[in-house]
């Protein structure tokens, strides 16, 4: 049985925090897959979603009563072929999503998440 991402989140590190991992995931880098779910998470009143969506993007939505913000990042900006590194990064006043690729040079980039209304 696979680790979910989603069990990394819990009432500890709701409020700030960091979740940092490779993956080669088949169905998260194959393009005919429409959507992978990587994470879909409550805890307490905040909620927290990765998705890789039907144009080949990872998108991440962080909720609270407070806000809801959401950065969307394309996988093809970095070499995907020998799998990535995703970082999701949070805290009150932030929220953040970096994708790298696996090389030693790790090629990354940044998207700041953006406040959206509801």
């Amino acid at each position: 049985m696979a680790f979910r991402k989603d069990d990394m989140i819990d009432e500890i590190n709701v409020k700030a925090g960091t979740l940092d991992w490779y993956t080669k995931n088949k169905k998260l880098l194959d393009k005919s897959v429409p959507e992978v779910v990587i994470i879909d998470k409550c805890v307490g009143d905040s909620y927290f979603k990765l998705v890789r969506n039907d144009k080949f993007q990872l998108v991440f939505t962080h909720r609270t009563p407070a806000f809801k913000r959401v950065a969307a990042g394309d996988i093809e900006k970095v070499d995907y072929f020998d799998g990535i590194r995703i970082q999701l990064t949070w805290g009150p006043e932030e929220s953040f999503m970096k994708i790298a690729d696996t090389t030693l040079e790790q090629n990354y980039f940044i998207c700041k998440a953006e406040q959206v209304q509801e």
